[in-house]
């Protein structure tokens, strides 16, 4: 079940939606609309998290400001039993930052590392197996199927007791949340989404990648009753709209409800820097979709040019463009599992292929292609794939051929405004350096006099 701050943020995020409906879209939700392919759910979900994040920190500064209130002197939390829990195998060695009292006298802080256990190869090897076993089994959760997806699946951090770390992706955003819980789901037939979950077991890895089809989410029995209550306190409110005040439904579905209004604490400071923390958290999470979805763009321009050599070397050997499609992903495939870098461009081509494995148009999945990308030159690609599927792929080559060289000039210009723009950022600290180094020449010549 997802924590009361995110509820309260998913409210917020709809009701900024719904004022923000008509109006010309900012910056951030451009580049949102960019990173989740379009998906709305993708920009609720964002701004979900980033109101959850913002009251959340309010949330804690006001339990703060009770507790200066209450508390002069906060003690500090004893070590349970004075034991530290050893870490399992393969989470590597944890470092604590501890104070002790010996005698009464107060000593530290004092850094404590507590180290893992070790495996052998062999060992690592049945470690990642049984845990790929492990991760098949749980990973649908209580849903029939990952063809049938309509609840949270099982993201799980560890596996094999422990023993194997397991980091997620989710491919592309705006179906799943990063916990595995389904997004807002409106289309009948679902949405498709590539899950690949890395599994490391110390120094050893293994890359498990699947296709998970997510449904509409049918209503639970806690849902049912919120929305009855809002339903209820709708009504009387729409019932008294000529009286002083609003009575507040006594009753929901046969059960009793008490209300309750969240007290304020005059802690000004305290939550002077609490405001200003929320502030500063939304300004942070907005920064780092704007770095992503540059990001982003700058990847695609600079991995232009070789898709079009590779397309095109593709089609001289002989292979269909859809074949020539799935040969890069499968070579792509290959080198993610051994570097785990992420290209953008592969990942779509990854999702149309499996989108025309699915039934889809090969036209249409390369015109879907090219706007997923949102930028004009893949637009153009897509919308030239299609085109020449429909009149014959003659010239195609040569037009490809064309493109990767006029592409490939571009690609030295996009790189050579980058180096300029770090040169750029670098004038601060190397300004900052010369600073320091004249004030330690010249502070002893000052003082000598």
């Amino acid at each position: 079940m997802k924590n009361p701050f995110y509820k309260a943020g998913a409210w917020a995020s709809a009701w900024m939606e719904k004022r923000q409906r008509g109006k010309k879209e900012n910056s951030v939700t451009r580049e949102l609309a960019a990173l989740s392919t379009g998906r709305r759910a993708g920009i609720r979900e964002f701004y979900a998290k980033k109101f959850a994040a913002c009251m959340a920190v309010l949330f804690a500064g006001g339990v703060l400001a009770l507790l200066c209130v209450l508390f002069q002197r906060p003690e500090g939390r004893k070590v349970q039993d004075q034991m530290l829990v050893r870490p399992e195998y393969g989470q590597g060695d944890r470092t604590e930052t501890l104070t002790v009292e010996a005698d009464g006298e107060a000593l530290g802080p004092l850094e404590i590392t507590v180290q893992d256990r070790k495996y052998t190869e062999e060992e690592k090897k049945k470690l990642l197996d049984e845990a790929l076993e492990e991760l098949e089994e749980i990973l649908p959760g209580e849903n029939p199927s990952l063809d049938e997806v309509r609840t949270r699946l099982v993201f799980s951090d560890t596996l094999a007791g422990g023993a194997v770390q397991a980091s997620w992706s989710v491919f592309p955003m705006g179906i799943l949340d990063e916990e595995g819980y389904p997004e807002e789901i409106t289309k009948e037939e679902g949405e498709v989404a590539k899950i690949q979950a890395a599994l490391t077991c110390e120094d050893r890895e293994l890359l498990y990648t699947v296709y998970a089809r997510v449904l509409p989410p049918l209503l639970s029995e806690e849902e049912n009753l919120v929305r009855s209550i809002q339903e209820e306190a709708s009504r009387a409110d729409e019932a008294a709209s000529h009286e002083e005040a609003l009575s507040l439904p006594q009753e929901a579905e046969g059960k009793r409800l008490v209300w309750y209004r969240q007290q304020e604490h005059p802690a000004v400071l305290v939550l002077f820097f609490t405001i200003l923390a929320a502030v500063c958290v939304s300004a942070r999470m907005d920064q780092q979709i704007h770095k992503k979805a540059e990001a982003r763009r700058n990847q695609l321009l600079l991995d232009y040019p070789d898709l079009m050599w590779k397309l095109a070397m593709l089609l001289g050997a002989g292979l269909t463009m859809k074949g020539a499609f799935h040969r890069i992903v499968e070579e792509y495939r290959r080198n993610f599992a051994k570097n785990r870098r992420l290209r953008y461009v592969y990942e779509e081509m990854d999702l149309a292929c499996h989108e025309m494995r699915s039934g889809i148009a090969e036209a249409e999945a390369y015109d879907r292609f090219g706007k997923r990308c949102q930028l004009p030159e893949y637009i153009r690609l897509g919308s030239l794939l299609s085109q020449n599927l429909k009149k014959g792929s003659k010239g195609l080559t040569q037009l490809l051929e064309r493109e990767a060289s006029e592409a490939m000039t571009q690609r030295k210009s996009q790189a050579r405004k980058m180096g300029e723009r770090a040169g750029t950022r670098l004038l601060f600290p190397m300004m900052l350096m010369l600073a320091i180094v004249l004030a330690i020449l010249m502070i002893p010549a000052f003082l000598s006099f």
